[in-house]
């Protein structure tokens, strides 16, 4: 019998809010479960923010750098094939329940095409069975109808300005009760057809959630007592926060607009207990998801289908949640890129697993599961070795990768503040177990010692001597660049014998040491 993927997805879930990750106030019992039976990988890195361009390359196996896909609303090149491409011609119909946040290729397009306007279409080769992009959830918003609440505006059901308020800048609990939320309309979908499944299927879930507006349904609205919470990392006070680095103003004096998030919070104003009831109404958001995915996979088991199928459960990023005076996902912090990765399958060792990992490895991983041919462009690696504990066994990453383009099409405070072209409006890092660098095209350098300075404060980049470390990060970073360049044509000749494409027979192991 073929093999299954249950490929589930939270959205802006870091990976220190879990339970086996040891946070002592995070509730989640049901990922906590599917842990100790599966592999977790502790050291997980999404390759960019925000979301589109984070599913773009955890989907497409490919690096920023190659399909530029770099912004919301950065089209992605439709040339690129993806996992749900892949699928398909294995003879799969992969479905798609939530959303990707693509944004398509207009080439080739009519002008009137509704998918020109917007980026949050489903990737090329989903089947959107139950499709709900955050700016029109209206399969959602009809369900809720159906039980009678009136919305007459489905966009406005994510959005705060409408919420009610509670003590300070945090709001009340949401009205909808949890059973008709929206992470329970899409779990219960999913779950309908997952009953009925008779044939090996592919499954993509994706869930909002604890994605922001910080609002939820009783009772995790009140499961997490915001006293007993820690306290963001902060260095010092926000203006000396601001003199760590340039761009480092800009990013702070954002939150000083009310209008640069109008959606959301006036994040300049927040209190500590703003912040300790902020960081509670995540934790619970996070609650209500590993609650549905308990559901989903109870009902994987009654199935009978579970023992031929790969379970995923992986974030497109993290969430700064007030550490160094950050909101949302942004910046050079592990905080926004390091997520969680849990990958079961019938035949996996129970393991953690501390060796680094990246969002690109999980195309090939699932595309190796279903005994399908992992395409030489990709950049990631198959993690099923490790996995399935075979050999031969992946050798460990020596660091990662992830980058961010902050370059905007309409909101250029950084263009017009930072004096920057938009070209120069982004930064790379390359990160080891012991050091972190952060390269950026129009401004100085980053250089942190992670052994002793795990939460970044001091900047070592302009210390002579950590010059020789500098440079071994810079060359490394050029060499990754240089190594993962695109190759989609570059190992293609045209002879008398017709187009021959070679990528050597050291290909992949190269790639892989």
């Amino acid at each position: 019998m073929k093999n299954s993927v249950l490929f589930i997805c939270a959205d802006q879930w870091r990976w220190d809010c879990f339970g086996f990750m040891g946070h002592k106030h995070a509730h989640t019992p049901n990922i906590d479960k599917l842990v100790s039976r599966s592999t977790a990988f502790r050291k997980h890195f999404t390759g960019i923010v925000p979301c589109g361009p984070a599913r773009a390359t955890m989907l497409t196996g490919l690096y920023p750098f190659i399909h530029r896909s770099v912004c919301n609303g950065t089209p992605l090149d439709k040339r690129f094939t993806s996992i749900p491409l892949e699928a398909r011609k294995l003879g799969y119909q992969p479905s798609l329940y939530g959303y990707t946040d693509t944004s398509y290729d207009p080439r080739g397009l009519e002008k009137n095409d509704p998918r020109l306007f917007t980026y949050e279409s489903p990737m090329y080769g989903f089947d959107p069975v139950c499709h709900l992009p955050e700016s029109n959830p209206k399969l959602w918003s009809d369900y809720l109808k159906q039980h009678g609440y009136k919305v007459e505006k489905p966009h406005e059901l994510y959005d705060s300005r409408h919420a009610k308020k509670g003590e300070g800048f945090v709001y009340k609990a949401w009205e909808i009760p949890t059973e008709l939320s929206d992470t329970s309309f899409l779990a219960d979908r999913a779950i309908a057809d997952l009953q009925n499944a008779t044939e090996p299927f592919f499954m993509h879930i994706s869930f909002l959630r604890p994605h922001p507006p910080f609002y939820v349904s009783e009772p995790w609205h009140s499961l997490i007592d915001p006293s007993s919470l820690e306290p963001p990392i902060t260095h010092g006070t926000k203006q000396e926060m601001i003199s760590h680095h340039p761009i480092l103003k800009n990013m702070m004096t954002r939150y000083d607009d009310e209008n640069s998030y109008p959606s959301e919070i006036n994040y300049s104003e927040l209190t500590k207990q703003d912040i300790a009831r902020i960081q509670a109404v995540y934790l619970g958001m996070c609650a209500e998801v590993d609650s549905n995915i308990g559901k989903i996979l109870q009902a994987l088991d009654d199935s009978g289908q579970a023992d031929n199928t790969m379970v995923i459960f992986t974030s497109d990023h993290g969430e700064m949640l007030g550490d160094y005076w950050q909101w949302g996902k942004n910046g050079w912090w592990d905080q926004s890129y390091r997520i969680p990765l849990i990958v079961h399958t019938p035949n996996c060792k129970e393991q953690l697993i501390d060796q680094m990992t990246e969002s690109v490895d999980i195309a090939p991983t699932i595309i190796d599961w279903l005994d399908g041919d992992i395409p030489a462009d990709w950049n990631g690696r198959s993690l099923l070795s490790i996995v399935e504990n075979t050999q031969p066994q992946l050798p460990p990453r020596e660091f990662v990768i992830f980058e961010w383009d902050f370059r905007e099409l309409y909101y250029t405070d950084f263009v017009e503040k930072l004096k920057l072209a938009p070209e120069e409006c982004n930064l790379a890092v390359i990160r080891s177990n012991e050091w972190k660098y952060v390269h950026f095209p129009a401004f100085p350098p980053l250089l942190y010692d992670l052994k002793n300075d795990q939460y970044e404060k001091d900047n070592l980049a302009s210390d002579p001597k950590c010059d020789s470390i500098k440079a071994e990060m810079v060359g490394k970073l050029l060499g990754h660049r240089m190594r993962h360049a695109e190759r989609q044509m570059a190992n293609m000749k045209l002879t008398p014998a017709g187009p021959q494409i070679s990528h050597g027979p050291p290909h992949r192991q190269i790639l892989e040491s």
